[in-house]
């Protein structure tokens, strides 16, 4: 899983003037420092002394050749595609028609070691979206600011590839908006974030 650093303001190291508490979490191992400058226009740093415990992401089948279908605007969804011959198609839609408000999407893809990555095409991006390649990675990182209508993007793939997608919305775990048809079904919502896709025809 990707780790994530948010803006944070911090004073001189000659304003650390003191340690103002020490917090542990009631009945689990985590800790914390809160360390004060005593600046009123600096918020307090947090130091986490327990790393975030790792997902491990499960492996689930997805229907080759299945299309998906939702009306943009009408509610938020990551959809996964994957069609023969190596090329998943990702898009996302958001609750835009209700809320008023866009969707900002991060969603962090990447393919198994045996993979590679040969083309990515773009579709209805605009604005802030941006699609970042890492071939020599095997990753795709997508960020789109989805409102009424729907953005997307084709990665083309070593057949049979399997596909590492992680999903956040707003900045927050969200792997229930992930649909994908797997098994004849259609499943809302992955079981774990990140999930690995498994096309059933390569």
């Amino acid at each position: 899983m990707r780790s994530r650093l948010h803006d944070i303001k911090l004073g001189s190291l000659g304003g650390w003037s003191r340690v103002l508490a020490a917090c542990v979490g009631i009945g689990a191992l985590t800790g914390c420092i809160i360390i004060d400058g005593g600046y009123d226009d600096q918020p307090p740093v947090i130091i986490d002394d327990n790393p975030p415990t790792t997902i491990e992401p499960m492996l689930v089948n997805i229907d080759s050749d299945m299309e998906l279908a939702a009306k943009p605007g009408d509610g938020v969804g990551i959809f996964v595609e994957y069609y023969t011959g190596g090329r998943y198609r990702i898009w996302t839609t958001c609750d835009t028609n209700f809320s008023g408000s866009v969707c900002p999407f991060e969603i962090y893809t990447s393919v198994d070691t045996a993979s590679t990555i040969s083309a990515v095409v773009e579709e209805n991006l605009e604005g802030y979206d941006s699609v970042t390649i890492n071939q020599g990675q095997g990753a795709v990182d997508l960020y789109f600011e989805t409102g009424s209508d729907s953005d997307a993007v084709e990665i083309n793939v070593t057949p049979g590839a399997i596909l590492r997608l992680e999903a956040f919305v707003d900045s927050l775990s969200q792997p229930h908006f992930i649909y994908w048809f797997g098994n004849g079904v259609l499943h809302e919502g992955a079981p774990t974030n990140p999930v690995d896709f498994n096309p059933t025809k390569p």
